[in-house]
């Protein structure tokens, strides 16, 4: 999984902060395929292992491992809902209606959401991201 981005911040720790410009799998090529109709590009700010030593201003490229990547968007997006489901069901078991059965799901999929925001925080404070750029360009 690589990416281009531009060096905005020097952290400590030989790391750095990268404005990168999202792009869909599609690649916003709209005027081929006209299929969502969605012209906007998302702005993003990633932390990444600065090996290359590029500095503030800088393109650079940056990869990650596709499989680290992707188990940290399973557990930020799967283990809530997830999470909703089991309470959902742990409340049916207990039969007392819908209303209940949404309660505990809706506390279970809270409970994730949670989970997700300190595993992130706890990723940030090791230093621990997925991302390292690689070269300058």
């Amino acid at each position: 999984m690589t990416q281009q981005g531009t060096i905005k911040k020097i952290l400590p720790g030989g790391m750095a902060e990268i404005e990168v410009t999202r792009r869909s799998a599609c690649g916003h090529d709209c005027a081929k395929c006209g299929g969502c109709g969605g012209l906007e590009t998302q702005t993003l700010y990633v932390t990444a292992r600065n090996r290359a030593e590029a500095q503030v201003g800088e393109r650079v490229l940056i990869e990650g491992e596709t499989g680290q990547v992707l188990g940290y968007a399973g557990l930020v997006y799967l283990l809530p809902v997830v999470l909703f489901f089991v309470g959902y069901g742990a409340g049916s078991a207990l039969q007392k209606g819908a209303g209940v059965s949404a309660l505990c799901g809706g506390i279970l999929f809270a409970a994730g959401i949670v989970a997700a925001i300190l595993f992130s925080r706890e990723m940030k404070r090791k230093n621990s991201v997925p991302f390292e750029i690689t070269k300058k360009l």
